[in-house]
């Protein structure tokens, strides 16, 4: 499936402004949840076979798309930072409750 979804991505959402939704790419594809397809993603965002990035955007107007300039890439990897240090953030938090808890 990841094959299937990066040559559809490639072919027909370069660019920020050419982006997928979520649910229609779904739809396509017949993906029935969110989660599946954002594990498709993620396996062609860590996999050396696809080369290109594959940026997104988050909320109602958001979506997914091949990142064609510098700053969709930047972009992409300061939302994914972004997102990483807020989970860090979260954890470390939760091991002081633990801690004042236990």
């Amino acid at each position: 499936m990841e094959n299937i979804i990066y040559d559809f991505l490639v072919k027909n959402c370069k660019g920020k402004e050419n982006l997928i939704k979520n649910k229609e790419l779904r739809k396509i594809f017949s993906i029935n949840s969110d989660r599946a397809l954002r594990e498709i993603i993620q396996n062609i965002r860590e996999s050396k076979e696809y080369p290109l990035i594959i940026g997104s955007i988050s909320g109602k107007c958001g979506g997914f798309y091949v990142c064609i300039n510098d700053d969709e890439i930047e972009e992409t990897i300061n939302n994914i930072k972004h997102r990483a240090n807020q989970m860090l953030r979260m954890c470390h938090i939760l091991d002081w409750k633990n801690k004042i808890n236990g």
